[in-house]
């Protein structure tokens, strides 16, 4: 048990690692989008969300993982891009209710760590389990 917990612990700390990379993707292509190009919030989340995944998918696999079969890559990319729709769903609904209540920025904060969570579980579970 010893072991399974700090193999999720290197695992984790090396997944913030890129979420943090991965999460100044997003919030550039937000910002950009969003304060400079003045698009709808939704669709700027929406398309940083994509940017910063393809960031993550490759990251993930290579180093926090290391577990990047490539006769499965096509299964990988694909499970990974599903456990990302989830984790955008998740995101969007929340950004979309707290814009309602808080500024824009802080309801971004909160959906991001979201979709860390569940990014990190659906990644493990699903993508690159051993």
């Amino acid at each position: 048990m010893l072991d399974f917990l700090k193999s999720h612990y290197k695992r984790f700390r090396r997944f913030s690692l890129v979420g943090m990379v991965n999460t100044g993707i997003d919030f550039s292509v937000f910002a950009a989008l969003y304060y400079l190009v003045d698009i709808p919030y939704i669709i700027a989340h929406i398309f940083a969300f994509f940017v910063a995944l393809a960031n993550s998918f490759v990251m993930n696999a290579l180093w926090t993982f290391k577990n990047l079969k490539h006769e499965q890559v096509l299964r990988q990319i694909t499970v990974f891009i599903i456990v990302g729709m989830v984790g955008l769903i998740l995101s969007t609904l929340t950004i979309y209710i707290l814009a309602n209540y808080f500024p824009v920025i802080l309801a971004k904060i909160v959906a991001i760590g979201v979709s860390l969570t569940w990014n990190y579980v659906g990644s493990w579970i699903f993508v690159f389990r051993k």
